[in-house]
């Protein structure tokens, strides 16, 4: 007997929908309501906000505006969000899913439509859309039984994966975490893959040789005592400092990484092992990449005066607690007019667990790929077009008729009406239109009473 058949589709299990409090400015801990990744990628609903935050030039009125979207957690259904508890605690079920973003402002110059196209070629893509920002969000299918730990595992592969292969920077703070939020956007063509294989990979950085140096504070020259200097640094820290000296190290990173001494993601996954321990991860994560931000704006080079500063001696270094690795080689997404199968760079179509241990593209191909990614010039804008036929002959115009094509429907206004619509009811009538309030239609509607305003739109 085929029990395939039985397993729920994972566009249609349930998810967990959460409202943005704009008293608290921050979203609600208790879901309002239920929903599913496949409403969520096909909905208009949120047509015309998402529209009008993409018209938006400001980005502080953008952030603004987005405060009244809601958001959802593709990975997971929750009881709820609330700090300093387990995911025990949080998580009612947590599906065999991840979610990926590709934002425009960490991949300048990327045309997201062609690399929608790329992502839509990948056996394990769920979900691909346009997010609120006309950035990419995807769901990739994981082996079934996962937990946050070994979600973690598959994200820092698919991070590594993208970064290696693509050439595209992930953001690290979406998808990691089962409870991470996605913000409701529109996409008229979104892609969903009813069959998507599950990506098998995982990563885990190898811990770093064991070194019998003993770091002092009067050894500035080397660099290779730096992440294990900072690791220590954090590590220290109490109830009440954890956030300072957290934020601290951060910076000083971001200044090493800036000059070239270290590397970012090895810092990032150092700092996070540390933390994972600590309760408010996510907040931890948050303040690890700001310290970083911040610290890259002044390099620290091996002359600077801030090497004099001295550090606590601290018990020895767990060698199990430190990821180190070498900085990976980038291959960007770059290059030729025409479209080139994936092989081109380095993805294979199903055979996508061997990718890491593929050769870097070679210069030449770059060198003959950027125009599919890269956008267009200027004089290769958008063409409008006024008949379908143009449109279709046209690849890339916008269909914009001309008023002399338009047909308006003109509504003359009346006042007339039956006669008989003044006419008094007779006494035994029975009215055809029963007064109910909204709580008793609330009962009688159940898609409204599961899903609320989402239900009342395809």
């Amino acid at each position: 007997m085929d029990n395939q058949q039985y397993r729920p589709n994972l566009l249609d299990v349930p998810i967990s929908y959460f409202e943005y409090d704009l008293q608290r400015n921050t979203f609600a801990t208790i879901p309002s309501q239920r929903t599913t990744l496949r409403r969520m990628a096909t909905t208009r609903y949120y047509q015309a906000p998402t529209e009008a935050i993409r018209a938006e030039p400001d980005k502080a009125k953008q952030d603004e505006m987005k405060k009244h979207l809601s958001a959802f957690t593709p990975v997971a259904l929750l009881r709820h969000r609330k700090k300093d508890t387990t995911f025990d605690e949080k998580i009612l079920q947590q599906w065999p899913v991840m979610m990926g973003d590709v934002d425009q402002k960490d991949n300048p110059g990327v045309d997201m439509a062609e690399l929608k196209k790329h992502l839509m070629r990948l056996p394990f893509i769920l979900v691909c859309a346009y997010s609120v920002r006309c950035g990419l969000w995807f769901i990739v299918r994981l082996p079934d039984d996962q937990t946050p730990e070994t979600l973690a595992a598959h994200f820092r592969y698919l991070h590594k994966l993208f970064s290696e292969k693509l050439g595209i920077k992930l953001d690290p703070t979406k998808g990691g975490n089962p409870t991470h939020l996605r913000f409701v956007s529109f996409d008229d063509q979104p892609y969903i893959n009813e069959n998507a294989k599950a990506m098998m990979g995982t990563y885990t950085p190898p811990p770093p040789k064991p070194s019998q140096t003993r770091y002092s504070p009067d050894s500035t020259q080397d660099d290779s005592q730096l992440l294990h200097r900072l690791v220590r640094f954090t590590e220290l820290a109490g109830e009440g400092e954890r956030h300072s000296r957290l934020l601290k190290a951060a910076k000083l990173a971001g200044g090493f990484v800036a000059a070239g001494r270290l590397d970012e993601q090895t810092v990032i996954y150092a700092l996070e092992t540390v933390v994972s321990e600590w309760p408010m991860f996510s907040k931890s994560q948050k303040t690890i990449r700001d310290g970083l931000r911040y610290g890259m704006a002044t390099p620290i080079y091996p002359d600077a005066k801030y090497e004099a500063v001295n550090y606590p001696q601290t018990r020895p270094l767990d060698a199990g607690k430190v990821t180190a690795t070498a900085k990976p080689p980038i291959c960007t997404l770059a290059a030729s007019s025409n479209f080139l199968p994936i092989e081109t760079i380095g993805v294979a179509p199903i055979k996508v667990d061997e990718l890491i241990d593929c050769e870097p593209v070679p210069a030449s191909s770059k060198q003959r790929l950027v125009n599919t990614i890269t956008k267009p010039e200027p004089d290769s804008l958008t063409v409008n077009v006024s008949t379908l036929d143009e449109w279709a002959a046209t690849s890339g115009s916008v269909l914009k008729p001309d008023e002399s094509q338009i047909e308006r429907l003109a509504v003359e206004p009346s006042d007339s009406y039956p006669a008989a619509w003044d006419e008094p009811s007779p006494p035994d009538a029975v009215p055809t239109i029963k007064q109910t309030n909204f709580f008793e239609w609330q009962r009688n509607y159940p898609p409204f009473n599961q899903l609320g305003l989402v239900s009342l739109k395809p």
